[in-house]
């Protein structure tokens, strides 16, 4: 299973093969759900593979309509966290009877769920994705369709809450939350993307949401991947609720600026009226119509930014963020947004030779799409594991002098490279060479905005150690030097977030090499495992160091998709105890188990090894939950198809001959 590894309950989640259901699932299963049902039954393969091979989840297939299904799915998974989702068939014999069939299907999902509970008595938590019941909120200033019906498709779901609050008052074990979504950004990808005028000068972002500077609650439904699990982790205080969640209060014209902007295109808002929008010839024009008139009219009940930011303990996503994220969207495509980007084919590599930079070199050089020229700027060009690393490949990587502390230096080291990753690494206690590393990196990204020919930059970073020990009251540590490596690095990665750069910025897990370094053979023929004090069962974040270069070939080959994102790269969540477990059953040919020596974190850090900063994270940044939150396993795996989870990478080497020579076994 490819999630987290800390199982927490069982999750069950109806709607899953739709996007917000696909997002929940995800965000169960990376934190640590287990296991993780999908309820549905229009998964296709590819989600279905997608489940259970990267998310570690399973797919039940059943239908919300079918309350034998229902039943059925509630019992025998005994599931206690349930998410439930559902959508408005329209149209079918009318939007009136669309509304009152979905709303039967929530009436009878909630009165199954007391049913089983009456009889097994298990306490269940239950996060509804609701919208407003506009038929009541908008009655007199929204004129109903021939049927009598106000916005059928959130109306249902407005009604099915207020039924369910209702319901299951007078039953404590069954906790219910509402989470009111707003305008979701997918939509852009429908009805609401840009469409070209017959010239094919002018995009047109059509709608009837009324003036262009009208602001408009909207969320990335991926928010609800954090949401959902945040929720669960505090039942008390949101049963019983009504979230009005969003993610950002934003107008079309500032949609349609950030179009303009991303693709060089002129896009515009192209105001509608509800008449012009409900005559339109696709089915639901007249509910999409009275949603737009809704959504815009100020007397809309607006959603609450505060408190999302509470729930989700961090900033929502952005338009902008959502919008770089689907930039390849095939219906940006269709409508002529997008041209083919300019490949990618030459490389400079900053940080050699570090083992970051030693993968990206070794990724760069495997990716069969093409043939990467490598440039290796290095301080020492005759540095013996720089030569070794331009021996890999003599033809395709050049060696190149720089002096980082040198502005032409830095300029002519980025000179004619079309994509940089950039790395550092100082190994000095000293603070002077961390204050000098963060001018040394901020030297390098303004030399790669000033030249004309760097598309894109790579930056591995960090979580700002400062910032999350001020978040997670983790108390101040002895050894502030390593943490300041931490902090130079992400003060950094703001600095490039303000300049007109195309950037990735990928955050570092800890490399599961580390863990075999901390294996050692002892004189008794034992085996222990080096960790820090009383971290035996701290989680941290983890990956190999070979799958960075694969995710760094990756970026650069589509580059415009990942630009402006940052990537929390993890496979697993694991620990030393899980280790342990693991080179018992795998590596050790004795029965003698391996034992876990305590170790100070203090002595760990004091080597002057590129192992203290890991160290430093190892002990008091990599378990807490603000670094989980920025990373996810799902989409690791979806930039790293190759990447292998723990067990599995532990398997392929269990045979290695270095290693197993260390443990004194061959």
């Amino acid at each position: 299973m490819k999630t987290a590894s800390n199982s927490k309950q069982t999750a069950l989640v109806f709607g899953g093969s739709g996007e917000q259901g696909r997002a929940v699932v995800e965000g169960l299963a990376c934190a640590g759900y287990s296991p993780v049902y999908a309820f549905g039954h229009q998964h296709s393969v590819e989600q279905q593979q997608y489940l259970t091979d990267a998310l570690g989840a399973f797919f039940w297939k059943g239908d919300l309509q079918n309350i034998n299904d229902v039943r059925q799915v509630l019992q025998e998974t005994q599931a206690t966290a349930i998410v439930l989702i559902t959508t408005t068939d329209i149209p079918c014999d009318g939007f009136s009877t669309a509304a009152a069939a979905e709303y039967q299907v929530i009436e009878s999902f909630f009165r199954c769920l007391k049913e089983v509970y009456e009889k097994d008595k298990l306490p269940r938590h239950v996060v509804f994705s609701c919208r407003d019941n506009v038929q009541e909120e908008a009655k007199g200033w929204i004129d109903p369709l021939d049927d009598g019906s106000i916005v059928p498709h959130f109306s249902a779901k407005g009604r099915g809450a207020a039924f369910a609050l209702q319901f299951l008052a007078d039953v404590p074990d069954l906790k219910l939350t509402l989470v009111t979504i707003p305008f979701l950004y997918s939509n852009f990808l429908g009805f609401f993307c840009p469409l070209p005028d017959e010239s094919q000068t002018q995009w047109n972002l059509s709608a009837c949401f009324g003036d262009g500077n009208n602001k408009i609650d909207m969320m990335g439904a991926q928010d609800l991947s954090i949401l959902v699990p945040n929720i669960f982790d505090e039942p008390e205080k949101y049963d019983n609720q009504n979230l009005r969640v969003v993610g950002q209060r934003i107008s079309m014209d500032e949609i349609a600026s950030m179009f303009e902007d991303l693709y060089g295109k002129p896009v515009i808002y192209n105001p509608l009226t509800v008449e012009e929008v409900s005559s339109m010839e696709f089915e639901g024009a007249a509910a999409v119509a009275q949603m737009c008139q809704y959504l815009g009219d100020p007397r809309h009940r607006p959603h609450d930014e505060e408190l999302t930011r509470q729930i989700l303990r961090q900033e929502p996503q952005q338009f902008e963020d959502w919008l770089l994220t689907h930039s390849e969207a095939s219906a940006f495509v269709k409508a002529g947004l997008i041209e083919d980007a300019p490949s990618i084919v030459s490389v400079a590599v900053f940080g050699a030779p570090s083992v970051e930079a030693t993968s990206v070199v070794k990724g760069l050089l495997t990716d069969v799409r093409k043939e990467y020229a490598i440039r290796i700027p290095v301080s020492d060009v005759k540095n013996l594991d720089v030569v070794e690393l331009r021996a890999l490949h003599p033809d395709r990587i050049t060696i190149v002098p720089v002096d980082l502390n040198d502005t032409k230096s830095c300029q002519a080291a980025v000179d004619g490279v079309q994509g940089v990753f950039l790395a550092t690494h100082c190994l000095s206690e000293d603070s002077t060479p961390f204050e000098q590393e963060e001018e040394q990196i901020c030297r390098l990204i303004d030399a790669c905005e000033a030249a004309k020919s760097v598309r894109h930059l790579v930056f591995s970073t960090f979580e700002s150690a400062e910032l999350l020990s001020h978040m997670q009251e983790l108390g101040h540590f002895e050894h502030a030097s390593a943490l300041d490596h931490f902090d130079a690095r992400a003060r950094s990665a703001a600095y490039a977030r303000t300049k007109k750069l195309s950037a990735t910025y990928v955050l570092l897990p800890y490399y599961t090499e580390h863990f075999l370094s901390m294996v050692v053979k002892q004189a008794d023929s034992s085996v222990v495992l080096n960790v820090p004090k009383d971290k035996q069962d701290t989680k941290v974040v983890c990956m190999s160091i070979d799958d960075l270069g694969v995710a760094v070939a990756n970026i650069f080959d589509s580059y415009q998709v990942y630009s402006g994102h940052e990537i929390g790269l993890v496979t697993d969540f694991a620990s030393a105890s899980d280790i342990k477990i693991l080179m018992e059953q795998m590596i050790l040919e004795s029965s003698d188990g391996t034992a876990v020596k305590e170790e100070k974190i203090t002595e760990k850090i004091t080597h002057p090894t590129y192992m203290k900063d890991f160290g430093q994270m190892f002990g008091n940044l990599a378990h807490s939950e603000a670094v989980k939150r920025r990373r996810s396993v799902a989409k690791t795996f979806q930039l790293i198809p190759s990447a292998r989870p723990l067990k599995e990478w532990i398997e392929m080497n269990a045979n290695d001959e270095s290693f197993r020579e260390k443990l004194g076994l061959r």
